[in-house]
């Protein structure tokens, strides 16, 4: 029997967990349900590699640089961040609550692309801090979820079966692919930009058991212009086909920005006259045609230039000099390369001299996105193909007067 005389077997002790007070609550759910495209990115076997590490130091290192990476980048294309969960990172985007809203569900798929792209970002960033590489898998869905705000976060947490299937068909994915519900699918599919984009869905088969009777189909996001002995894997020289139909719709667009752009560098005031000689400048572009056009506008204005088709041959010649940044004033290095690509070759030049300034050029609509997340990188520092003389003469100008 209890006693009344000793607090500590009175079921209503203050301190006692077991006590449900309902005028505080941790979570509280928003009256109106949501539709959502829901969305998990998850490591592969980072258990195992991290198991390795006996610097905690390096295990934090691990898991910020990936999960930083893909949170900046999915929100350029209006992804918010849920939570992460271990080694997952769950999203989700709320324009996608509009199932008609075509651009929501275009820039969903693109952010997709863009996150595996973006794998030779993070693992040059792993690599510089003597870490091993990382692969992850990409799962999404649709459907109705609840909405809670929490008394001790800002973010708000979403409930549901979308939420459940995403996290059990993410392990269906390849390391390094995408794979989507069946319910997502079926909104995505009827829309103009899958074909115009080149994506291609291949039903996972067997599908994901949801019960006893009940199978839920799910598709491997694809690219018509994947190799087709390695689908899953998205390689980064084959992106500019996916968006090949944008290029051509924009060149004229991005020609006119260039004009407008040149124009305000010139009205800019009282700017000191540069010094071309010595400026040595390094290009490196796997198109023997963009080379030697570079090489013409940049030596008519008195630069050293020293250009390469290959971007192992342009690390090998860095690599040799006793110091790179004393002897390039400036690197311009393609996005889209075989062997290296830009993004791999900018870490290794980094690497080995951290004060050398580097331009971007790209043909690549998402270049922005991409290169977004690296160091000291900005908008400015990107060049969009094709280029015009005066606007590729103005930007180097700005580069090389950087402090």
């Amino acid at each position: 029997m209890l006693s009344p005389d000793n607090p500590s077997d009175n079921l209503e002790d203050a301190h006692s967990p077991a006590v449900y007070d309902p005028s505080f609550e941790e979570i509280c759910f928003l009256p109106n349900s949501q539709n959502y495209c829901v969305c998990f990115v998850d490591m592969v076997d980072s258990t195992g590699i991290t198991a390795k590490l006996s610097d905690h130091q390096k295990i934090r290192q691990y898991y910020s640089i990936f999960i930083n990476t893909m949170a900046a980048l999915l929100r350029n294309y209006g992804g918010k961040v849920v939570k992460n969960a271990g080694d997952a990172l769950i999203f989700y985007f709320p324009d996608s609550s509009d199932a008609a809203n075509e651009a929501a569900f275009e820039d969903m798929l693109e952010c997709f692309i863009v996150m595996v792209l973006a794998r030779d970002i993070i693992n040059a960033k792993l690599d510089a801090q003597n870490l091993l590489p990382v692969s992850y898998r990409i799962s999404a869905d649709y459907g109705r979820v609840e909405v809670a705000t929490s008394t001790s976060s800002r973010t708000e947490d979403l409930f549901g079966s979308p939420m459940n299937i995403c996290a059990k068909i993410n392990s269906m994915a390849e390391p390094n692919g995408i794979v989507i519900g069946g319910d997502l699918y079926q909104i995505i599919k009827s829309f103009s930009f899958v074909n115009n984009d080149g994506y291609e869905f291949s039903e996972v088969r067997g599908g994901c058991s949801l019960s006893l009777n009940c199978r839920y189909p799910v598709y491997r996001v694809l690219s018509k212009n994947f190799n087709n002995n390695n689908r899953s894997i998205i390689d980064i020289n084959s992106i500019n086909h996916l968006f090949a139909y944008k290029q051509t719709s924009k060149i004229n667009d991005v020609q006119s920005k260039q004009h407008q752009i040149s124009q305000q560098m010139q009205q800019s005031e009282h700017q000191e006259p540069l010094r071309k000689h010595p400026v040595n400048i390094m290009v490196v572009d796997d198109e023997e045609d963009t080379l030697f056009t570079y090489e013409s506008f940049l030596s008519d204005e008195g630069y050293n230039v020293k250009s390469f088709t290959d971007s192992l041959e342009a690390l090998k010649d860095f690599v040799q000099l006793p110091d790179p940044s004393s002897h390039y004033n400036l690197a311009i290095l393609d996005i889209r390369m075989p062997k290296l690509n830009g993004l791999q070759l900018f870490y290794k030049m980094k690497k080995l001299s951290p004060k050398i300034k580097i331009l971007f050029c790209s043909a690549l609509e998402i270049a922005e996105e991409l290169t977004s997340v690296l160091p000291d990188i900005e908008r400015k520092h990107i060049i969009k193909k094709p280029v015009e003389r005066e606007y590729l003469i103005n930007k180097i100008y700005s580069a090389l007067n950087e402090r």
